[in-house]
């Protein structure tokens, strides 16, 4: 069961995510994501819609990593907010193989008619530029 957060702050609702990758959740981390959004993944390929952002979500939640944000910005205009943070991550792959990761999220959020805050575009490696995949 996820803990219950504020998803109507940015920084509750990457709490929310992170929780949900984190319990194995990957109907609750989707749920994250706009209908059209983007997911970009550690070596630049581009994930659009739920469809395929869903593939990826489901081996991340396979993994349940505890993902932890380090120093954050967030810049905010209405219904829009960029958020960048730094992360560290570890976890276990079904096979047993550890995992450790650190990455510079880079994402833009909506938010929707409810006051729920949603990724347009994730980057979690915010430092890799996508290319035209």
């Amino acid at each position: 069961m996820t803990a219950e957060f504020d998803r109507k702050t940015p920084a509750g609702a990457v709490h929310y995510f992170r929780s949900c990758i984190k319990t194995g959740n990957p109907m609750g981390a989707i749920n994250c994501f706009e209908p059209d959004a983007i997911y970009i993944d550690h070596c630049g390929k581009k994930f659009s819609g739920l469809a395929e952002i869903k593939e990826v979500i489901y081996g991340l939640c396979s993994w349940q990593p505890d993902v932890v944000g380090g120093l954050s910005n967030l810049t905010v205009i209405e219904d829009l907010a960029m958020w960048s943070d730094q992360w560290e991550m570890t976890g276990k792959t079904p096979d047993g193989q550890i995992i450790e990761m650190t990455g510079h999220t880079s994402c833009l959020m909506r938010r929707n008619k409810e006051g729920i805050w949603l990724w347009l575009i994730d980057n979690p490696f915010g430092n890799v530029f996508p290319g035209n995949n």
